[in-house]
């Protein structure tokens, strides 16, 4: 891919809490909307997610999607049904075919999830090249020694253990966390995670300098965008001045993180965006009627995150981790700005808000 491709990656462990019918599809459908208009790309795990996890065990894994196992959304009921269920695991002793399996984990069910991404491309319209279904690779070498590194320290993290108290979810959680977080670090790629396993990834920002928030201006600025059709999202993408922008909204997430400063970032952010409309248009007039105060988060490291929101680590947090891996660079969008006067960017603004 283009090495200025902007690339979020959609995991299926560590959004697996949220993938449930009704009002948390309808939340990551919008986030995925919010996403389309910010990023070139998306790229949505593959297969199905099982996780089970209690008192006195764990297990979990993917599966492919096959015609005796379609992938499906699970139901609350479901969800309900296999919470408080007994889960067992066995194996065959010595690793032989042939001998008899012995029962080697049984628990009961604190958490039962059966986790895809896969009906989200029913929905999609003919000629969707933006988002792709991809095979997530285990992490291997420094990128596995950083994510065991950040396990260990989450281990310990007292406020984990108070937010997910079951010693076997918290362990799993925080390993999935940190598994899709790092694979996306190395691969330089934003990541998006559900708000269970933000609470894991929100420890990194307190760990380090340099972690960003990529995509909250869409939100924030435009919410309308979450309610859109495909088919309008899709349009959308195919404006001519659509790169423009992005460039645009990446400048005002640069502007406006510093502005705040750990304050309001909503504030900041409607604030910078005015003034780039302003500077646009040459006037002043309406511009107040930019801010679209409708969403509410939590802090990470003094700055608001929402769900919907892209991660970014720093640059050098796995050395020599990305060679080979499909990067994610940001582009710098002051120069893309400055190399034309077009202000085409605002015909794109108008589409979606008038």
């Amino acid at each position: 891919m283009p090495e200025n491709e902007s690339v979020l990656v959609v995991p299926l462990r560590s959004n697996a809490s949220t993938l449930l019918t009704g009002a948390p599809i309808a939340a990551l459908r919008r986030r995925l909307k919010f996403a389309s208009l910010f990023y070139d790309r998306l790229l949505l795990e593959t297969g199905i997610f099982r996780a089970y996890a209690g008192l006195t065990g764990v297990s979990s894994f993917i599966v492919p999607p096959t015609e005796q196992d379609p992938p499906r959304w699970q139901t609350p009921a479901e969800r309900h049904a296999g919470t408080g269920a007994t889960f067992a695991v066995a194996l065959g002793r010595d690793g032989s075919h042939d001998a008899r399996p012995q029962t080697v984990i049984s628990s009961e069910a604190s958490i039962s999830w059966t986790a895809t991404l896969h009906p989200f491309a029913d929905e999609l319209p003919p000629g969707t090249d933006w988002v792709d279904f991809v095979k997530s690779l285990n992490p291997e070498g420094a990128v596995k020694q950083l994510a065991q590194q950040w396990t260990e320290a989450d281990e310990h993290n007292r406020s984990l253990e108070r937010a997910i108290p079951v010693r076997f979810v918290r362990e799993s959680v925080i390993q999935s966390a940190n598994r899709d977080l790092v694979l996306a670090v190395a691969s330089g790629s934003a990541v998006t995670v559900d708000p269970l396993h933000l609470q894991v990834v929100a420890q990194r920002f307190k760990d380090d300098d340099g972690w960003r928030l990529r995509g909250y201006a869409v939100p924030i600025l435009l919410p309308e965008v979450g309610n859109l059709p495909w088919e309008a999202i899709a349009d959308l993408r195919r404006d001519r001045h659509i790169a423009r922008f992005r460039a645009v909204l990446q400048e005002v997430e640069e502007e406006a993180t510093a502005e705040a400063a750990g304050g309001d970032i909503e504030a900041a952010a409607n604030h910078v965006f005015a003034r780039h409309l302003a500077a646009a248009t040459g006037r002043l007039e309406g511009i107040g009627a930019v801010a679209h105060r409708t969403l509410r988060g939590f802090v990470i490291g003094g700055i608001t995150g929402f769900a919907c929101s892209g991660i970014v680590g720093p640059l050098g947090t796995v050395a020599g981790a990305a060679a080979g891996a499909a990067p994610t660079t940001i582009v710098d969008v002051r120069n893309m700005i400055r190399q034309s006067r077009s202000r085409g960017w605002v015909t794109v603004y108008q589409r979606i808000t008038e």
